[in-house]
């Protein structure tokens, strides 16, 4: 089981989601413009529902410019015009979540192994000394 609820981002996994630089979503976060809060590991966590409303309300966060050959002004486009697919935001925590049951595994077959040494360490016969005092 993953450490956070399965409907939060970390600000790389949003600003992968929403096609921006890492460093877009924390200027967003410092600014109070996306809503945000930290983990029991003081990490950055982002709702889904956050992340879709600050698309929709700041589409030249993340916006694509396009130049015309007969224009010399650029025009916007946005790169989300509609909230990030639900599908996409699942697959984005699938992800995160995999990730996390992978490291846990890890962790839990090294404790394995370092107990199962110990034990090994113990079961061996120690020499006896002549002399009892």
């Amino acid at each position: 089981m993953s450490a956070h609820t399965p409907a939060h981002l970390s600000p790389a996994q949003a600003a992968q989601t929403a096609d921006v630089s890492r460093w877009t979503i924390m200027r967003a976060i410092k600014s109070g413009d996306l809503q945000a809060f930290r983990d029991n590991k003081n990490q950055w966590r982002i709702k889904d529902d956050d992340l879709n409303a600050w698309l929709s309300a700041h589409p030249a966060q993340c916006a694509h410019t396009v130049q015309e050959d007969g224009d010399a002004h650029p025009v916007h486009t946005p790169a989300h015009p509609t909230p990030i697919a639900k599908e996409t935001l699942e697959l984005v925590r699938v992800k995160a979540e995999l990730e996390a049951e992978k490291t846990l595994r890890a962790t839990i077959e090294a404790d394995r192994d370092h107990w199962r040494d110990l034990a090994q360490k113990l079961a061996e016969p120690r020499p006896r000394k002549w002399w009892f005092w």
